[in-house]
């Protein structure tokens, strides 16, 4: 299953038009970068009764992780990796009409297999976990 969830809704994801990288650098370093993407379809469904709890939102939310650094042989899988909100070096964010800033975020698997992130993310003065778990393909 392809799980993009807040709270208790799963946007599910769109793998299309989702990626992830995982480079090694010369300084021996790998650059993580991360960009997920809902599904439009599942969005449409979950917001299309004006009564939804989503049905504010025009477009279906994204996660971006981007240069995150992390030491280790290239094939190695990453797992439990905490990553730090003030790491000036990296960014992260989850987009839902604007850009919101998640916290407790966690790299709980990058693997040849799967990716598996969770987090918090504020809306409205309200923390809602998230979870994003899908099989890589590329």
């Amino acid at each position: 299953m392809h799980v993009f969830s807040i709270g208790d809704t799963n946007f599910e994801v769109d793998v299309a038009k989702s990626r992830v990288s995982l480079e090694a650098r010369v300084d021996g370093m790998r650059e993580i970068n991360i960009k997920v993407e809902a599904d439009d379809d599942v969005f449409i469904r979950l917001t299309e009764d004006d009564d939804a709890p989503w049905s504010w939102a025009l477009y279906p939310p994204s996660f971006s992780l981007q240069g995150l650094l992390v030491a280790g042989p290239d094939a190695a899988p990453v797992q439990m990796l905490a990553v730090d909100a003030g790491n000036p070096h990296c960014e992260s964010a989850l987009y839902m009409m604007e850009y919101r800033d998640v916290a407790d975020l966690r790299l709980v698997e990058l693997s040849a297999q799967r990716l598996a992130v969770t987090g918090k993310v504020d809306f409205f003065g309200k923390s809602l976990p998230f979870v994003i778990d899908m099989p890589r393909t590329r």
